[in-house]
């Protein structure tokens, strides 16, 4: 099944059968549905009997499926029939047998079966088996030493091993207590190809390595033995073989790293020929780029100046991007990506499916794919999502930074805010620069930027207002989103599953269009005092209303406003003491509720550039502003909770 070897493919539900009790019926099943998709396929359809065989001298072998060493030839499989029938089924290129069972030379059909079937002759038999038809086999030595020889390849056997005497000669001397032997029978008409066994690795150039995984293995090999060096694959696994037959947990480090360069060196051999069959053909370097981008991969392994290819990708992910309990994560990602970029299909095939399914990476590949696909935006454009944190006081003392293509958080990076007045808005800008690489590679601009902020922030130094670029503020370049940062960092008193619970309920709510069509606006008796909001929000549900307040109460609005946020993550408030036009505010607020509130922050961009005369209709929405919450905020806050970002030298790609 390894595509670097037997090439073979599963075209049945259950092409590998095991066990005591088959039945002759399911063997004949199983046999004639592989003989149909082969003659769809117009293959070569390999077959492997591999367990008990009855027979006696002269008579023909039978394989047997009730697992009953003695039990009447009518229950079992007559073999030379079964192969006769095959060789003669219309459309099929070729067969290949192996049988390991006692009598296995009983298995050769007659020479009339192959000569005078309904394909006159025009057919291919190679036919491999463990045994002389008069004596027993012993713990399936055909089938393992054949396993070996595939695996380890044979020297001057040339491109491809076949059953011929090159393959015959090994198995002979390795293989005790019985005789092997081989039939060949061609009367094709055709000319072309013979039929081959499998790739023979020992001179076959499909196990080149890239750069990334020649530096591992002899960085690898260094540490554990100063001197030591490859330039193959073939040369660095048979000298763990051969000086690495032990326990692993019995070696040092250095010499069980060595063997897990070697598992990874073949989970990236495998991947590389599934994505490549899969997705090599229609691939660009644009392509492998933006799938690299949306993978998290590095910029420098990215950038314009280098030659990206697939190989190139898939040796850093195996190499570097496991997670701490040893899944392959980053190919997971990466194959998510590809998946995303080139929209082939649908539904990922079967292929990649099995591969995911053996790499035990089917819910990360999914996960990934799912949120690739959960794009808010139809021209697919990156976002960015800034998190300013401060130390309990009144400074912002750092800004985390991450981007996010769809719901899935490509990267992260800490900005960490100087001292003196220009500390934060230097961050800001920093942070915003930082976006900007990855954003070109997916060559779209970015246009949405996500400011969470803690409670005293938000009300007193905008997000949107802030410079961040030539005196620019951030809201005229940029579509602004302003968030509160309570569901990341909650307040005193409160848990991140508190504040998720409050989410998840405003959400539930924002969803009933029956129940919500606007802000419930809370009048001045209701704001006039801390206690009075407290009872207020009493009488309602945790995340049960959007509030709205049209004017600043005169004392205590951060305590106020806290007991808001804490109550629902969305509130709405004016950008000065009051609204000048309370009346026209809130129809408007109503008018615009389902484009909230990325309408409020078109009326600031708007309004900043003089662009909105008093009666448009965006003007009343230029007055306001808003901490918002929704179904993005809370799957970002979602994945993100009980996590901490690391400083970047703390970070590996592992993150």
């Amino acid at each position: 099944m390894d595509p670097d070897l037997g090439a073979c493919l599963d075209r049945g539900e259950h092409s590998l059968l095991i066990g005591d009790d088959l039945g002759k019926s399911r063997v004949h099943e199983a046999v004639e549905r592989a003989a149909d998709a082969a003659r769809r396929d117009g293959g070569v359809l390999v077959l492997a009997l591999l367990g008990h065989g009855q027979g006696a001298e002269g008579a023909p072998l039978h394989f047997v499926t009730s697992g009953t060493r003695n039990s009447e030839p009518l229950t079992n499989v007559n073999v030379p029939s079964l192969l006769g029938d095959l060789c003669n089924h219309p459309g099929l290129a070729g067969l290949i047998v192996i049988v390991d069972t006692c009598l296995a030379g009983g298995a050769i059909p007659s020479t009339s079966h192959l000569t005078a079937g309904v394909r006159a002759g025009n057919v291919r038999l190679s036919l491999l088996f463990g045994a002389s038809a008069k004596e027993p086999a012993y713990d399936l030595q055909l089938s393992r030493h054949l396993i070996r020889l595939i695996r380890d390849g044979v020297p001057d056997a040339g491109k491809f091993l076949k059953v011929d005497d090159h393959l015959m000669k090994r198995l002979r001397e390795q293989i005790s207590g019985q005789l092997p032997g081989r039939y060949e029978f061609d009367g094709a008409a055709r000319y072309g190809e013979e039929i081959w066994l499998a790739r023979n690795r020992a001179v076959s150039a499909v196990h080149d390595l890239g750069p990334i995984s020649i530096k591992v293995i002899n960085d690898a090999a260094r540490r554990h033995e100063s001197g030591l060096r490859f330039q193959t694959e073939e040369e660095f696994v048979a000298w763990t073989e051969e000086h690495l037959d032990t326990t692993p947990a019995a070696l040092p480090y250095t010499a069980r790293r060595l063997l897990e360069v070697r598992d990874e060196l073949e989970v990236g051999r495998k991947t590389l020929n599934v994505m490549d069959r899969i997705f090599g053909p229609s691939l660009t370097e644009d392509d492998l780029r933006l799938a690299g981008m949306l993978s998290g991969l590095p910029l420098d392994l990215l950038s314009g100046d280098n030659p990206v290819d697939l190989r190139l990708l898939v040796e850093y992910c195996t190499h570097y991007g496991r997670s701490a309990t040893g899944e392959y994560r980053a190919l997971a990602h990466l194959a998510a990506a590809l998946t995303h970029v080139t929209r082939q299909f649908d539904t990922p095939p079967e292929d990649l499916a099995a591969w995911a399914h053996n790499l035990r990476l089917n819910p990360a590949f999914n996960s990934r794919l799912h949120e690739l696909n959960q794009h808010p935006h139809a021209d697919r454009t990156p976002r960015l999502i800034l998190v300013l944190e401060d130390d309990g006081g009144e400074s912002i003392v750092r800004v985390d930074a991450w981007l996010l293509y769809g719901r899935a958080v490509i990267t992260s990076r800490r900005f960490p805010c100087g001292s003196g007045e220009r500390g934060f808005t230097t961050a800001l800008a920093d942070a915003v620069a930082w976006s900007r690489p990855r954003v070109n590679i997916a060559k779209r601009p970015l246009t949405s930027i996500d400011v969470a902020a803690p409670t005293l922030t938000l009300l007193e130094n905008p997000p949107e207002e802030q410079a961040f670029r030539k005196k620019t503020a951030l809201g005229v370049q940029y579509t602004v989103t302003t968030r509160w940062s309570g569901l990341l960092t909650p307040p005193y008193g409160t848990t991140v599953d508190d504040m998720l619970q409050v989410g998840e309920h405003l959400l539930a709510h924002l969803d009933d269009t029956d129940g919500c069509s606007g802000p419930h606006w809370l009048s001045p008796d209701q704001l006039r005092t801390v206690e009075h909001v407290q009872e207020h929000l009493s009488n309602h549900g945790l995340g049960q209303q959007v509030w709205a307040v049209p004017s600043l109460p005169e004392s205590d609005w951060v305590v106020i406003a806290q007991e808001l946020l804490e109550h629902t993550p969305a509130l709405i408030w004016p950008r000065g003491k009051g609204l000048s036009d309370e009346q026209r505010a809130k129809r408007s607020v109503a008018r615009y509720w389902r484009s909230l509130p990325q309408q409020v922050a078109e009326a600031y961009r708007q309004n900043r550039k003089g662009s909105l005369s008093h009666d448009d209709d965006l003007a009343p929405l230029a007055a306001v502003r808003a901490a918002w919450h929704d179904r993005d905020w809370q799957a970002f806050c979602r994945r993100r909770a009980h996590r901490v970002l690391s400083a970047p030298e703390e970070v590996t790609y592992k993150e």
